[in-house]
């Protein structure tokens, strides 16, 4: 796709060094911080975790100046299965804002989306993001209550027993997953196949660390850690100071447990915590489809994220939001 000087196209390996420059230059400013994400050496392997990820470029004065990237996904919402890209990576470099860069990119992506029988876009937005906010609300759609996300510190964390689940015990896991969040919007329900495949596709994500907790023979407690501070570093900056910390994280995703076995869940929890200490990452983050659901041991503090659906109703009250951290 061409318009007069603006080229957009689908991202290549040579342009793996121009991307991560890019992102390194296009810091998302949020209220008294701005973070930037360093994916060096390789800006592609977040999308190599997901099935069916697309990431396309501008190129304008003979650079890279624009990113976006998507990936399909089905969730359920109002208990009806539909099918969206979710935009989880959008860059605009500063010195080329305002010259239509994002809406041809997005142009481009909404048409692919389209073309693969999709019904339109999913954001979800830090609510201090005001230049993306002010982008994405043109559109309408946000939803009612935002996605709340618990970042635990781990770095204190101590190494709990659990068990890597044998693959003889996946069906029941997937049981449990689809059984705790069967009431929330977003939530997309796992085949024991779709299982195997998160599982596979990248040492990030292994059967290693898909944990469970029985209770005699029962299965009553299960999560899994996905490593996402091997291939990403966040910068933050404060706006004032100056001063730059710099932190990888970790996530826990494909959980799920019984009524009245919220202990054996936070177990889960902490010895997915240890692991992510062990990896050398700060904090592991969990999606709680309730506000103030759910509460580690270790310490932690709570965000939220907006969600947008410009192409589809919002509801007008929403039971809980579960958003799949694999993709976020």
């Amino acid at each position: 796709m061409t318009n007069a000087a603006v080229t957009v196209r689908d991202a290549t390996p040579a342009d793996n060094d121009a991307i991560i420059a890019l992102e390194l230059e296009s810091e998302l400013v949020l209220g008294d911080h701005a973070d930037a994400f360093d994916r060096s050496p390789d800006a592609f392997a977040c999308c190599r975790i997901q099935d069916d990820c697309r990431m396309i470029v501008v190129e304008l004065d003979g650079r890279i100046v624009g990113l976006l990237a998507g990936v399909m996904f089905a969730p359920v919402l109002g208990r009806k299965k539909r099918s969206l890209v979710y935009i989880h990576r959008s860059r605009v470099h500063p010195g080329y804002r305002h010259r239509g860069i994002m809406m041809a990119l997005s142009t481009e992506l909404f048409r692919w989306c389209a073309q693969n029988g999709g019904e339109g876009p999913c954001y979800a937005i830090a609510p201090d993001n005001v230049t993306s906010l002010e982008f994405v609300e043109r559109g309408g759609g946000r939803w009612p209550i935002d996605v709340s996300l618990v970042d635990i510190d781990v770095r204190d964390a101590s190494p709990v027993e659990t068990q890597p689940l044998a693959e003889e015990y996946w069906p029941a896991a997937i049981e449990l997953i689809n059984t705790t969040h069967a009431s929330e919007d977003f939530f997309e329900p796992l085949t024991v196949e779709e299982l195997r495949e998160r599982l596979t596709r990248d040492t990030i994500y292994v059967a290693q660390h898909f944990r469970g907790v029985f209770d005699g023979d029962r299965l009553v407690a299960v999560g899994g850690l996905v490593d996402k501070g091997h291939y990403s570093e966040r910068v933050r900056t404060d706006r004032t100071t100056g001063a730059e910390t710099r932190g990888r994280s970790a996530a826990l995703v494909d959980w799920g447990y019984l009524p009245r076995h919220e202990a054996a869940f936070k177990r889960v929890i902490a010895s997915l915590a240890a692991e992510a200490r062990a990896r050398g990452r700060t904090s592991l983050t969990l999606c709680e489809p309730r506000a103030g659901a759910i509460t580690p041991a270790l310490p932690h503090h709570r965000s939220q994220i907006a969600l947008f659906t410009p192409s589809i109703a919002r509801p007008a009250s929403v039971d809980g939001l579960f958003f799949d951290l694999l993709k976020l």
